[in-house]
């Protein structure tokens, strides 16, 4: 399996092709775009129904394979290294399924029984266990930085805390994470050397902003090995794939049917398009799923989805689903290559530096059919989350948290149907991202009893010692001298 870049040339004249080591190790492609596979597999339906019997972690392990020579890694190394990353999580089964009351073809699918208790930590648990096979083996320090709106620098500094080959520095907007999604990073940070934390002004889009400048910066990556965790990377991509296949076939043992007979629609609350992509990647493989994205007021993806626009707003709205309070989705450049055809593939490079200096681009007419024909796109205010919360606790007794709320409201105003034809969805899911135990400020503000786990939390976070450098009032212009310095400081400490 090779990888190219999003942005790569399509005039025959591409660079070398990378390897998953590669992509894996650099985030970014040079040429500032995305790494997807040169070619997706096809899965025949005898594939797809022997899968319907794995584990969740054996299904990991399978889809992995696809996309990881063993020559890089061999599979009984893969597979070990896959079911270590998850026996870290709360519950055996990994993933667990909520059944709605009234409604007997609907599940709700609880990704968050992992270390900080969000959908995150599926995929980077797998990505540090990966990282860390190949660090190990070469003997090399990786500098890794993420960008956070919420839950993903939580999940990157615990699943590589205490490592000897990585350093792990994140960037979360102050004022704009709640109180445990802070504690987990400030403790993180105070319990691990190699942990490195920062507030900065503004949204998660200025942490995005600082990131991608960084990168710029060639010399800089190169000195100092520097890499992302954010789902940029491919490896956080790929095993997000395995979820939406044990979604698929969590629904139809619901409805007692069948692989080869029935449409699943899955229903997706999406921040940085991570999540989504790797739905749009499943359906591109064979899976049989429609795809429903949902966003809050910060809709560049419904915006696309509904008009063919690319557009960014401003700043980022902060709303009670504040991990999903981003203006600019980047896994938005990776759904584009996967449905464009090949006249389109080469103009995507040129549209999305256009959006990132925030011009209005329209999508080539075919790329905007291809576009609305495997995406269906929903928003949710704030308003909504919270109408939703009060709903699914009064009718089911059961919290949620505000970002799977988004997929729930969707659910509530549009009930499934059945119809005749062979291509109906009879089932579907809504992903549930996080636990309602780390978002008190949401069930304040809809007036729902706060789980007890809550307080529990809070205090087990508040013994640990804490760290954190906070950097107000200064511009993302200023932000990234200081970044740099504290990571060529870590590159010439980790060389001694």
């Amino acid at each position: 399996m090779w990888y190219r870049s999003t942005r790569a040339s399509h005039d025959g004249n591409d660079p070398r092709p990378f390897s998953f080591e590669d992509v894996l190790l650099m985030g970014f492609a040079p040429d500032g775009g995305m790494f997807l596979p040169a070619q997706l597999p096809s899965l025949d339906k005898d594939t797809i129904g022997r899968w319907s019997r794995l584990s969740y972690p054996d299904l990991v392990v399978a889809i992995s394979q696809l996309f990881i020579s063993p020559t890089e890694i061999p599979h009984d190394h893969l597979s070990s290294l896959i079911h270590k990353a998850l026996r870290t999580f709360q519950v055996p089964e990994v993933i667990l399924k909520q059944q709605l009351s009234h409604d007997d073809k609907t599940i709700v699918l609880e990704l968050f029984h992992g270390q900080t208790l969000a959908f995150k930590d599926l995929a980077m648990s797998c990505s540090a266990q990966l990282l860390q096979y190949f660090l190990a083996r070469e003997r090399h320090h990786l500098n890794i930085i993420v960008s956070t709106s919420g839950d993903t620098g939580a999940a990157a500094m615990v699943a590589a805390a205490g490592s000897p080959n990585m350093d792990v520095t994140v960037l979360y907007p102050i004022g704009r994470v709640t109180q445990i999604q802070e504690l987990q990073m400030t403790t993180a940070a105070g319990r691990h050397a190699n942990l490195h934390l920062f507030g900065i002004e503004g949204t998660s889009d200025d942490g995005d902003e600082i990131i991608k400048d960084l990168f710029a910066d060639k010399g800089f990556v190169r000195k100092n090995n520097l890499s992302i965790l954010n789902s940029v990377n491919w490896c956080r991509i790929m095993i997000q794939i395995a979820h939406h296949f044990y979604a698929y076939f969590q629904a139809l043992k619901l409805v007692g049917m069948a692989e080869e007979q029935g449409v699943v629609v899955i229903v997706c609350p999406t921040g940085g398009g991570g999540n989504i992509s790797a739905a749009v990647i499943a359906r591109a493989m064979g899976l049989a799923i429609r795809l429903v994205a949902c966003t809050n007021v910060n809709d560049f993806l419904c915006t696309m989805v509904e008009k063919g626009r690319l557009r960014t707003e401003g700043v980022a709205q902060h709303t009670l689903a504040s991990a999903m309070d981003i203006q600019l989705p980047y896994n938005i450049e990776r759904i584009l290559y996967i449905l464009a055809d090949n006249n389109d593939k080469w103009k995507i490079a040129d549209m999305m530096r256009r959006v990132e200096r925030a011009e209005i681009v329209q999508l080539p007419p075919t790329l905007f059919a291809k576009v609305k024909e495997a995406l269906a796109c929903h928003r949710s205010t704030d308003d909504d989350i919270v109408g939703t919360m009060k709903r699914c606790w009064r009718e089911e007794g059961y919290h949620v948290c505000p970002h799977t709320a988004t997929a729930l409201d969707y659910h509530y105003q549009y009930p499934l149907v059945s119809f005749s034809t062979s291509q109906a969805a009879v089932a579907r899911v809504c992903v549930s991202t996080a636990s309602p135990v780390k978002f008190s400020e949401a069930l304040n503000a809809a007036g729902i009893l706060i789980p007890s786990e809550t307080a529990q939390v809070v205090a087990e976070l508040l013994k640990a010692p804490q760290k954190v450098t906070t950097l107000k009032g200064l511009s993302v212009k200023d932000v990234v001298p200081i970044i740099k310095e504290t990571v060529e400081k870590i590159t010439n400490e980790r060389s001694d």
